[in-house]
């Protein structure tokens, strides 16, 4: 597995998770589109350690690296020197529970938000897996969203969409991989006890 222009990753910045799109690749640097903080872009300091994972072909690739500088303008971005090459690790880092619970999730970037019914099938301090069905507009990868679980605090878990795969056997179904934000994830370690 090489990164391409174009590929879409997770860029991890102290802590939190980010979706990035691949601009440059070169001379053991990658530029990627700079991470967005609702519509805001995050600019790491240069020398921060960064570390990015691909989901391609069915697994996760990751490369570690430090930022070398962010540019403005049209497309703003952040140059990463690599420390290494690609390399296939496991999709899930932590453990996942799977469990069976309804939710309801938010669309927060749908003015006025747009609330979907959803049942989450899998659970970890880093993420879920939920099953949504008839959602229209379809979830897109970096769209933020808000998953409130029925019957349990707290009351809403802030994160991403990370993946996105039809289920049309199940009608239009979609399974949606979702990473927590930084907060979500220290909500959700107290409340499963992981």
């Amino acid at each position: 597995m090489q990164l391409r222009v174009n590929q879409r990753l997770e860029l991890h910045v102290a802590g939190s998770s980010f979706p990035v799109r691949v601009e440059e690749v070169g001379d053991g640097r990658v530029v990627l589109t700079a991470p967005l903080d609702g519509s805001r872009p995050v600019f790491p300091a240069p020398g921060s350690r960064v570390r990015g994972r691909l989901y391609q072909d069915g697994g996760a690739w990751e490369f570690e690296g430090t930022v070398e500088g962010c540019a403005r303008g049209p497309v703003e971005t952040v140059c990463v020197r690599l420390l290494g090459p690609l390399r296939q690790v496991d999709r899930r880092t932590v453990p996942r529970r799977p469990v069976t619970l309804k939710a309801f999730v938010a669309r927060v970037d749908h003015l006025p938000p747009k609330l979907t019914p959803a049942e989450v099938v899998d659970v970890s301090e880093g993420g879920c897996q939920l099953e949504v069905r008839n959602v229209w507009p379809e979830l897109s990868v970096g769209e933020r969203l808000l998953v409130t679980v029925s019957g349990r605090s707290p009351a809403a878990l802030a994160g991403r969409v990370v993946w996105v795969q039809p289920r049309f056997e199940r009608g239009r179904t979609f399974a949606v991989g979702v990473a927590w934000t930084a907060e979500a994830s220290r909500l959700v370690r107290r409340m499963l006890d992981l």
